[in-house]
């Protein structure tokens, strides 16, 4: 059966060879043998990527395969292998492009912010304290003592990486590896930093201002640029991500932008209707008026007194979620009183359960 190359890459039959160029990148990225070193199958999902890019990325054999003939003999065998990678990623090859400097940005870093529901409702600023890497005052970052400089990798000159060849079944491979000279910064310290001892950076303890936007929900991440650790030598320092805990509110539950309020009513309240004063999360109460009638499980809704609306104006609303609480031990006169209710609207009790006997 013949191959699909198009199905291959992944492109239509009218692909240009720019999507073509594109789509070989992208598989050959992840299917190349140096990126996944753990998988014996690597190297054939590779070669078939690399078949049908030769094949279709070449208008006469483009031409030919479309009119059906598949005889191309042995694509990999005899052409430069590595004239294809570079036709498409350049001499840097298939990992890497010019590593001037070569040096590696500083990592991430992650702490946690408890805040309050009313917090998250109308935002607030936390500061934040955590350890972390800084650029050593002392020399900028770049691990030389003051007055000297580092001296350029003799090895990648400066580069940061070296090619390395590499023997496979697709025959010699070329790729890009770090420098092991200079540890990929491209330079090398000969008289290093008496406060950081050539590193470029020192350990201490940092503080930091959070805005925390109104709306912000539990678990979310906020991101300070460049508040993480200090890159290596002088490279851009990481990220900050502060992850919001939001505590438990005694009286509100969330539901997304609105807030709910569980309001216990008596039956006569229910039937009758009577006014309640109810918190809001800022503190303070309104008075709420629950109509006569009202059946369990009804929610009222009060607009603009719930949570802030993440990136938005306004807030959402205040649930008012309502439920009748039926006694279950009533006194002889408000058992009377239910009888005598009951006989008024015709509501026939005499065959009534087991109850507990009435004080």
């Amino acid at each position: 059966m013949a191959k699909d190359y198009y199905k291959t890459l992944g492109v239509s039959e009218n692909a240009s060879p720019e999507e073509l160029k594109k789509a070989f990148r992208n598989l050959a990225r992840d299917s190349h043998p140096d990126a996944n070193p753990d998988d014996p199958t690597a190297e054939a999902r590779f070669r078939e990527v690399a078949e049908a890019y030769e094949v279709l990325s070449d208008a006469d054999k483009r031409r030919k395969y479309d009119r059906g003939e598949t005889d191309f003999g042995d694509l990999l065998g005899g052409f430069g292998f590595d004239d294809i990678l570079r036709s498409v990623f350049g001499d840097g090859g298939l990992f890497g492009g010019s590593r001037t400097g070569g040096r590696r940005r500083g990592r991430d870093v992650l702490v946690p912010a408890v805040i309050t529901l009313a917090e998250a409702a109308f935002g607030t600023s936390s500061n934040v304290e955590y350890h972390v890497s800084t650029n050593c005052t002392v020399c900028g970052g770049n691990g030389s003592a003051p007055g000297s400089s580092p001296s350029t990798c003799s090895q990648c000159n400066g580069q940061g990486a070296v090619q390395a060849a590499r023997r496979t079944m697709l025959g010699t491979m070329m790729t890009v590896v770090e420098c092991d000279q200079c540890s990929g910064a491209g330079s090398v310290i000969t008289d290093p930093c008496s406060e950081c001892r050539g590193s470029g950076a020192v350990s201490r303890d940092r503080e930091v201002l959070v805005e925390v936007p109104a709306g912000v929900e539990h678990g979310t991440r906020l991101r300070l640029s460049g508040n993480g650790e200090a890159g290596a030598r002088g490279a851009p320092s990481g990220d900050l991500y502060v992850e919001i805990s939001v505590d438990k509110h005694e009286q509100f539950q969330r539901s997304g932008d609105d807030l709910v309020y569980a309001l216990p009513v008596g039956v006569a309240q229910a039937v009758l209707g009577t006014e309640f004063e109810i918190p809001l999360i800022d503190g303070e109460t309104t008075t709420f008026a629950l109509p006569s009638g009202t059946q369990p499980g009804t929610i009222f809704a009060i607009p603009n007194q719930g949570m802030g609306r993440l990136g938005r104006r306004g807030r959402g609303r205040l649930l008012v979620d309502v439920s009748v609480v039926i006694p279950e031990d009533l006194s002889k006169p408000a058992a009377q009183a239910m009888r005598s209710y009951a006989e008024t609207v015709d509501e026939d009790v005499s065959k009534s359960g087991r109850r507990k006997r009435a004080r």
